[in-house]
């Protein structure tokens, strides 16, 4: 797949293009955690380094967990050429997926993204069915909620983080960070992770 131009507002970079998923309700420190690892500006790690953008499920502005008012960069079309995609969070247990959002999701999948979810960012990669008959982690919490909407998984809320070929889900918030900086180390070795 050739690589694209930047998009406007992201690092000068040629590494893979990281979208984070903003929606109404977003879990602010996962969103974080995101933006931290693959968003910030890193000349020391070279010219390869993620390039980063955020992409709205719904138009914006969007309300965020704590006060805050968003504007994604992007609407879900940027999915469609992303290498790795981030959901931070869910808006519930119970919240449905937009279908447009899990096609797109379907589509990057096949086309050999990595699908990336932290804490109830899980039921979003679940309701896509790429998790049927993998296990699958998420926050302790959440964990019961999940294995009752998707029999299909197994739920393994012990794991910080697990992978089922190309979707990888991680545990509550903190273990978010890990998974994160384990994708990096996968990318580019421990010393940059």
């Amino acid at each position: 797949m050739p690589i694209l131009p930047n998009p406007p507002g992201t690092a000068q970079t040629t590494g893979p293009l990281v979208a984070v998923l903003l929606y109404d309700g977003l879990c602010s420190f996962e969103f974080g955690i995101a933006a931290e690892v693959f968003g910030l500006h890193r000349p020391e790690l070279g010219p390869t380094w993620y390039r980063y953008v955020s992409c709205g499920v719904e138009p914006g502005p969007l309300r965020a967990q704590g006060g805050v008012t968003l504007m994604p960069d992007h609407g879900p079309e940027m999915l469609d050429h992303a290498q790795i995609i981030v959901v931070p969070g869910w808006k519930g247990a119970q919240a449905p997926v937009p279908p447009d959002l899990t096609q797109r999701l379907i589509a990057a999948h096949a086309r050999g993204a990595r699908l990336v979810s932290i804490c109830s960012g899980v039921f979003v990669l679940a309701a896509t069915g790429l998790l049927d008959g993998a296990t699958a982690t998420t926050h302790w919490r959440y964990a019961d909620a999940l294995q009752a909407r998707f029999p299909k998984l197994r739920v393994d809320a012990a794991r910080l983080y697990c992978n089922h070929g190309r979707v990888y889900t991680s545990a509550g918030s903190a273990a978010g960070i890990d998974l994160m900086l384990d994708i990096v180390r996968q990318d580019y070795g421990p010393a940059a992770a």
